[in-house]
């Protein structure tokens, strides 16, 4: 066991070494700027994913990459170490901030974990990075001073759009990566596949004549990523995204699309800004979606294991009412609702409880009224938590 995992580790770290090596030489194909600095870099996102899948001990892997990815580039040897120890800083503080802050490799499950993870990965991090990778390049004398600031801010976009873009489609589908689809599920999948090439050809690939080729038509891309967030999930989700960003920069380099300028360098940072704002908005929509299904899925098993389903329940319910304020006549209305599915949640909430936290709910009071009750089946849904006259503590009903 123990010389298992003692291999285990160097293998991990040969194959992150490996795949940084290679997505390093590709976006190093597009260093306009300087040939160090790039405004797509994938590897980024491939060590944070690293980082936070398979552990941080994984790091050499990462210094490892980038070492041999600039020493084969254009770098000097003290160069290319400083340019590493700058990408293996930049990984280790994302890391260490996104499981610090945003729950780690779960920060895709939540709206809010996502906002922090696009800030404390997508810019902070970065930065380490930027700022040693162009100040070894500067000292180094393969980079002027005086463009220090262009080449920083291409080599902080690049950064954070592979941090941004790459890491949840990597940390989402390892960490999942069973597809669990139905029929109807695959048919929409394809089709909105489709939708995005068609739409990211159309808008970045030259469909349009000639004429409107450089129209500012990004937002097409949108409701595709809106479709993905709400029928799927983050991780459908990423995956649009990526495909959409892999379009775009296509089209841009061969000059079609709403980024292109003067240089290319400048198109890919303009494109970068748009492509780094898409990925977090349809990311935390999707986990908003996600979020909701989940509570409703939860809600669904409770009323169906503990409120008012089975017959014992039901019984509970009309033997207990009284006590609770109902009449009855009013639990055999509310009861039956409850199992047509044509009546709202009712939430039984202990006293010491806070329900500040629960938009568009409030205490009933002791004695529910009829009012109630038709306020109640203006909603669809179904749940009532089980009476307890143990538990001191009141319903909520919708506002």
């Amino acid at each position: 066991m123990n010389s298992s995992r003692s291999l285990r580790r160097p293998a991990r770290i040969l194959l992150v070494a490996v795949i940084y090596l290679i997505a390093g030489k590709l976006g190093l194909r597009l260093a306009f700027v300087n040939p160090s600095a790039t405004a797509v870099w994938p590897p980024t996102g491939i060590a944070l994913a690293a980082l936070l899948i398979l552990d941080h001990q994984v790091w050499p892997g990462v210094f490892l990459g980038a070492f041999l990815v600039n020493i084969t580039t254009a770098g000097s040897i003290a160069t290319s170490v400083g340019i590493a120890v700058g990408n293996t800083l930049e990984a280790l503080v994302g890391c260490y901030l996104v499981n610090r802050f945003a729950h780690g490799d779960k920060a895709f499950s939540r709206a809010q974990d996502i906002f922090r993870f696009a800030a404390l990965a997508g810019l902070v991090s970065t930065s380490v990075s930027a700022t040693l990778g162009v100040a070894s390049l500067s000292l180094g004398g393969l980079a002027r001073w005086s463009e220090f600031g262009a080449i920083w801010s291409t080599w902080w976009l690049g950064d954070a759009g592979g941090a941004l873009v790459v890491a949840p489609l990597l940390v989402l589908w390892l960490r999942d990566p069973h597809l669990r689809w139905t029929r109807a599920q695959v048919a929409e999948a394809v089709v909105l596949l489709i939708g995005i090439l068609f739409i990211g050809q159309s808008v970045f690939g030259g469909f349009f004549p000639s004429s409107t080729r450089n129209y500012p038509l990004e937002f097409l891309c949108i409701p595709f990523l809106i479709w993905a967030a709400f029928r799927f999930s983050p991780r459908e989700t990423a995956v649009a995204t990526f495909v959409i960003a892999a379009i775009a920069i296509s089209g841009t380099l061969a000059g079609f699309g709403p980024f292109v300028r003067g240089s290319k360098n400048e198109s890919l940072v303009l494109l970068q800004v748009y492509v780094g704002i898409s990925a977090v908005t349809g990311l935390a929509l999707a986990a908003l979606v996600s979020e909701r299904k989940e509570i409703a899925e939860k809600l669904q098993r409770l009323a169906a294991s503990d409120a008012l389903t089975g017959l014992a329940n039901s019984l509970r319910v009309l033997a207990q009412a009284p006590a609770y304020g109902f009449t009855v006549a009013q639990a055999r209305i509310l009861l039956l609702r409850l199992k047509e599915g044509r009546t709202s949640r009712l939430i039984f909430i202990p006293d010491e409880h806070d329900v500040s936290h629960l938009p568009g709910w409030v205490r009933a009071p002791k004695q529910i009224t009829d009012g109630h009750l038709s306020k109640l089946a203006s909603a669809k849904g179904a749940v009532l938590a089980t009476l307890d006259e143990s538990i001191a503590g009141s319903y909520l009903i919708p506002r």
